[in-house]
């Protein structure tokens, strides 16, 4: 049990059944690669016939599937042990991470402390790939211990990509690392957030766990822990992943000019709070930061056609994070350019721009027909454009969304993590200029048409076609 409530209570009765029924269901999808029997299961410790259950989960797994690795997510042990070795662990803990910042909920207990070892080797012993979250630090040591075993990072800190993954690649036995996470999500609550503070704030010293979603005050909603928000947009922690992956591309970003001089703090699941923004009202002439991320040996940075400087790589970085550029500079409305250079020559450039008066909607549908089935489902993209067609990225425009005809409105919203706004009411405020209306098929072909309008705007609408 991980709620009262939950799946546990069917579990020793339905198991094999549903285990037979949804892999038979998915077993010929091409995009499954591995079976996974779990995650942070508290059985993992052996408690409640743990190290059985998951032999036989993996094994009928197995009989089901021969064809793909049988995986499961297992976390150190601040649960799952009985209450003896529960204290004992968590005094470890302690003692780990004693005058540092860090999660207690994984944080690893130290290289010389074999203890998750002993008691998850049983645990482990059925599985074809062991799972592993948060626990990075204790793969060469593991390797030492089982050679072979295959290593997957089955959760980690976002953050930590560009700390971690030249260690992924260059450890074969350890296949790769999934981050938590991909896609912001509903609850959690600000599990990702940072926030700036004075040097001597107190919540400095409490680290990263002061910001877990229980210190998240209403209305907060989202994780805001993802690489793409919800309204299907690219974040920076997105574009920084696809930099360490090895992306030629430049990503620019701003820090808001009224946190100058204060110091991050961010939670272990969030990232530096950047933005696509060169609209700072009130801060012209103000100091102000900006961020870039880039694989250029230097990132030249251009004010309003006038160079500022130039950074070499590994010089001065954004939160601590590899790969980035972190410039000082003047605030002034118009064009910031960064310009990537390797080997001297130019590798690529990004642009942010000051954007003028939000003047007009405008409506991108990913596509303008759908199936007449009930379910299809069409994306509207929804921005907020000065006269040039530039995006205003600090446009909160309260808009309204409505659908006639052959289909219905699925949902409607923005991906502001802090609202109390109703995803179907029709009704939302823009967020950084942007909205997203989800249109939803009926059973009958016909013509249908989203309209969106807002106060001070002319509406806009978009045709669909449902056949």
């Amino acid at each position: 049990m991980k709620q009262p409530g939950d799946y546990n209570q069917f579990f020793d009765s339905d198991w094999q059944k549903d285990l037979t029924r949804f892999m038979k269901r998915d077993r010929n999808h091409p995009s499954i690669v591995i079976w996974s029997t779990g995650n942070e299961i508290p059985e993992r410790g052996g408690m409640n016939n743990g190290y059985t259950l998951a032999t036989r989960l993996a094994e009928a797994a197995h009989r089901l599937d021969p064809s793909r690795p049988i995986s499961n997510a297992i976390c150190s042990y601040w649960s799952g042990l009985d209450d003896e070795l529960n204290e004992e662990n968590f005094q470890k803990i302690l003692a780990e991470i004693s005058g540092e910042a860090a999660s207690v909920q994984n944080a690893d207990t130290g290289k010389n402390d074999t203890s998750w070892e002993e008691y998850s080797e049983a645990f482990t012993n059925g599985l074809d790939i062991v799972g592993y979250n948060y626990m990075e630090d204790k793969y060469p040591l593991d390797h030492e211990m089982f050679p072979e075993r295959v290593i997957l990072g089955s959760e980690n800190y976002p953050k930590e990509i560009g700390m971690r993954w030249p260690m992924v690649e260059a450890t074969p036995y350890v296949i790769g690392d999934f981050t938590w996470t991909a896609y912001d999500y509903i609850g959690e609550a600000g599990i990702g957030k940072s926030v700036f503070l004075d040097p001597d704030d107190p919540l400095l010293k409490m680290g990263p766990f002061a910001l877990m979603s229980h210190s998240s005050a209403f209305p907060w909603r989202l994780a805001n822990d993802a690489d793409v928000d919800i309204n299907g947009g690219l974040l920076p922690q997105g574009a920084y992943r696809s930099i360490v992956w090895g992306s030629d591309k430049t990503y620019l970003y701003s820090y808001d000019p009224s946190v100058f001089g204060k110091t991050e703090l961010i939670s272990s699941w969030g990232f530096t709070d950047v933005t696509k923004n060169w609209n700072w009202k009130d801060a012209d002439h103000k100091p102000v930061q900006v961020a870039v991320f880039s694989n250029g040996d230097e990132v030249e940075l251009i004010q309003n056609g006038t160079s500022i400087g130039k950074l070499t790589a590994g010089t001065r970085l954004a939160a601590d994070l590899p790969k980035s550029f972190l410039f000082d500079l003047t605030y002034l409305p118009g064009t910031l350019e960064a310009v990537s250079y390797k080997d001297g020559k130019e590798l690529s450039r990004d642009t942010l721009t000051t954007a003028a008066s939000a003047k007009t909607i405008r409506l991108i549908p990913e596509k303008t027909e759908l199936s007449a089935n009930g379910h299809a489902l069409a994306y509207i993209r929804i921005e907020i454009v000065d006269e040039n067609g530039v995006v205003v990225p600090d446009a909160a425009i309260k808009l309204h969304a409505d659908v006639k005809g052959a289909g219905k409105l699925a949902a409607f919203g923005s991906a502001n993590p802090i609202t109390d706004e109703n995803y179907t009411a029709g009704d939302f405020t823009s967020y950084r200029g942007v909205a997203t209306a989800i249109v939803q098929s009926g059973y009958e072909a016909g013509l249908c048409t989203l309209t969106v309008s807002g106060e001070g705007f002319e509406e806009k609408s978009v045709e669909l076609k449902i056949k």
